[in-house]
């Protein structure tokens, strides 16, 4: 029995479910996700690349030295956008035969994620999409780009094939083609 079977076995008491994700439903398997070495290398290296553009774009006009304080200045706010951006990764993926839920996690605070969907996503479970997969989804080898349409719009889930076990990731992405041939 798989690790996702056991979760998927769990008895349907109330007290069985984890606190943090209230709106779960009983029988629905969840799928825990690590934070994605990929991703971030990407995402840094996109950075510094970024950075090095917009001072090699500034410095014929300032100077090398005056170009320095506004790179510094994208700098930060590219570190900014990272930092929004982690958070609001999911941290668990709910797949259902009807919906896919992404919760991200929830700090000391009782905040986390993106903001959810009003009823649909309850307080303290940080819901950062939920909905059904639609025929926008993309998949790779490596990288899985899953769009969830719920009643709050389209929302982009990135999953990274080191986020998560082989036959997890491998189930996503057979989800993700059955809802490109809706």
């Amino acid at each position: 029995m798989t690790r996702i079977e056991r979760e998927a076995a769990a008895p349907d008491s109330p007290a069985s479910r984890d606190s943090v994700f209230l709106t779960r439903r009983p029988g629905v398997p969840r799928i825990l996700l690590r934070r994605s070495a990929a991703l971030h290398l990407v995402l840094a290296v996109g950075i510094g690349v970024a950075t090095a553009a917009v001072h090699t774009s500034l410095a014929p006009w300032l100077g090398a030295a005056r170009a320095i304080a506004p790179t510094l200045a994208f700098l930060a706010l590219c570190g900014l956008a990272a930092v929004a951006w982690h958070r609001a990764q999911p941290a668990v993926i709910e797949m259902g035969p009807d919906f896919l839920a992404a919760y991200g996690k929830v700090d000391a605070s009782g905040e986390g994620g993106a903001p959810g969907e009003g009823s649909a996503c309850r307080a303290g479970s940080a819901c950062t999409a939920r909905g059904r997969l639609t025929g926008a989804s993309q998949w790779g080898t490596s990288l899985l780009a899953l769009t969830v349409e719920g009643s709050a719009g389209r929302t982009a889930v990135l999953v990274a094939a080191d986020a998560l076990e082989p036959d997890a990731f491998r189930t996503l992405a057979i989800r993700a083609r059955c809802a490109a041939g809706r």
